[in-house]
């Protein structure tokens, strides 16, 4: 603490604290929460009270009734000496924690908490798929003998057998995708250049669009639009995106286009990407990132993958549906790099 001396006019001087600049608790911008010795909550300032009843926590009484993913942070900065009687004498036991506010944000938060989920669905997709792949391989290898004894007179069983085993690869690659889930391998997160990742999809996909009358517009911002990602990972889910707009229009009538437009605004960078095809259902908006919901008919598990990168990326994604291009919008943001 800063001091001054103040000359009494005799050879002893008297040393006395600087005055220090002190604002009100209640005046604090930042959230802060007092508690005392048994983690009860005392006093809560009205930055963090606004930001702990957007998480649903609203009016806590101890430390376990914030949110579980701030409860380590908190305890983190418990003060080692808070239970020594120096602590207990000089603020009977108090002590003071300012909220870490980015943990505070609601769909940063969520995204932990569906990686959490996915994490444990994931475990239980990998048993599920491991029990499915062995009887579904024996049903595969008897449909391909009984096929290989069917002459043409047998036309109308051979077709029944031919649909017995699209639907069992059906199963085979669905089972891949459950056993994927289970262990996606863990992102490396770098700074990079999310411009380049999303025109290196563009291109993967060419060829397949131009097959589909589809016409793809990559808008980037200008200038690099730098975040902290996987690359492996983001390209991966990219890709994802850009099929699940394909297959939403390979059927449709109308105009095909695919717009991709990135964005960088304050600690986040974002891309959308938008399709004129027939949109989404409003009930099945808050559905389509769940496991075996789809909209276009395939296997429900490309937008639940998708979404699962994403959260491991500390990112994540959301649906607007229609968009301007009449279609639906899915938007991917990330944290944004501060590294060149």
């Amino acid at each position: 603490m800063a001091s001054s001396t103040v000359n009494t006019g005799t050879e002893a001087t008297a040393t006395i604290p600087a005055k220090v600049p002190a604002c009100p608790l209640d005046q604090e911008v930042r959230a802060v929460v007092l508690l005392d010795e048994e983690q009860r909550i005392v006093y809560v300032n009205p930055p963090a009270q606004e930001a702990l009843a957007r998480l649903g926590a609203e009016n806590p009484r101890t430390l376990w009734d914030l949110p579980a993913q701030l409860q380590p942070a908190v305890q983190a900065n418990r003060p080692a000496s808070a239970s020594t009687p120096e602590m207990r004498k000089l603020a009977d036991g108090l002590w003071g924690v300012y909220l870490p506010m980015r943990e505070l944000d609601p769909e940063w938060l969520g995204s932990m908490v569906e990686a959490e989920q996915m994490a444990a669905v994931g475990q239980l997709a990998a048993t599920v798929a491991k029990e499915i792949g062995g009887p579904n391989t024996s049903i595969q290898v008897a449909v391909d003998h009984l096929l290989g004894g069917c002459g043409a007179e047998h036309e109308e069983t051979r077709e029944t057998l031919q649909k017995v085993l699209s639907q069992t690869e059906r199963i085979t690659r669905l089972t891949r995708q459950l056993i994927a889930l289970a262990d996606p391998g863990r992102p490396q997160l770098k700074p990079v250049d999310l411009n380049e990742i999303a025109g290196s999809a563009c291109e993967l996909m060419e060829t397949s669009f131009s097959e589909r009358d589809i016409e793809c517009v990559w808008d980037p911002e200008e200038g690099p639009v730098r975040a902290l990602a996987d690359r492996n990972h983001l390209l991966q889910a990219l890709v994802n995106l850009l099929l699940n707009a394909r297959t939403a229009l390979q059927s449709w009538t109308g105009e095909r286009r695919i717009r991709l437009r990135s964005e960088a605004n304050g600690d986040r960078v974002y891309l959308h990407i938008e399709d004129s095809g027939p949109g989404i259902p409003a009930e099945d908006l808050s559905r389509v990132f769940l496991p075996f919901v789809s909209t276009t008919g395939g296997t429900g598990m490309g937008l639940f993958l998708t979404r699962q990168i994403l959260v491991e990326q500390r990112g994540g994604i959301r649906v607007k549906s229609p968009n301007e291009l009449g279609g639906a919008t899915f938007t991917v943001y990330l944290e944004k790099s501060t590294d060149d």
